[in-house]
């Protein structure tokens, strides 16, 4: 039987890559190194918990629950400047805001940062991970149904974000429509 090492390493050389793209996405450049070594500190941790067929799926559960921390103590750090320097903070640009410069895409980017974290979640794991809706209720912790009608209500609610930042505009097409994810 292979050691915790030998399995870990396997581990990291087959979903590294998925991880650390789950990750960038979510925090960019400066965090996601971080969030991408406690993502694989927890599976070390826990490596006999780890299920054999849903091993990326295991991943993406601890991966969410990592990026949350990043973001609650991004958040606190932000609070504590804002206090230590008298002014309110202003969220730095992302390099994925930089490169995206047509206006719809920038609309849809606003549109998807006004939604609440739950319905941005349910959206990125199945737009950006491509994922069933069967692999979105596993990673969340909820049923097929329930991470379906998260879906099914996220693109909603970004379908009327969106065309209120761009009522001139036409809408993007697919954003309110069914998922394709539900193999």
């Amino acid at each position: 039987m292979p050691s915790r090492d030998d399995r870990l390493t396997r581990l990291y050389e087959k979903y590294n890559r998925h991880v650390r793209a789950y990750c960038l996405r979510r925090l960019g450049d400066d965090e996601a190194s971080d969030a991408v070594a406690g993502v694989f500190a927890v599976a070390w941790r826990r490596i006999d918990d780890i299920p054999a067929d849903d091993a990326l799926l295991w991943l993406y559960g601890v991966s969410r629950r990592v990026v949350s921390d990043h973001y609650r103590s991004r958040n606190r750090r932000s609070r504590l400047r804002a206090k230590l320097a008298g002014v309110r903070s202003a969220s730095p640009s992302q390099p994925e805001t930089q490169v995206v410069q047509r206006e719809e895409y920038r609309n849809v980017q606003l549109a998807l940062e006004s939604l609440r974290a739950p319905d941005r979640e349910v959206l990125l794991l199945a737009a950006w991970e491509e994922l069933s809706n069967d692999q979105i209720a596993r990673v969340v912790g909820c049923s097929v149904p329930a991470a379906a009608q998260r879906v099914h209500r996220a693109k909603q609610r970004l379908g009327r974000a969106y065309r209120t930042l761009s009522a001139d505009g036409p809408p993007v097409a697919g954003i309110e429509g069914g998922s394709n994810h539900d193999r």
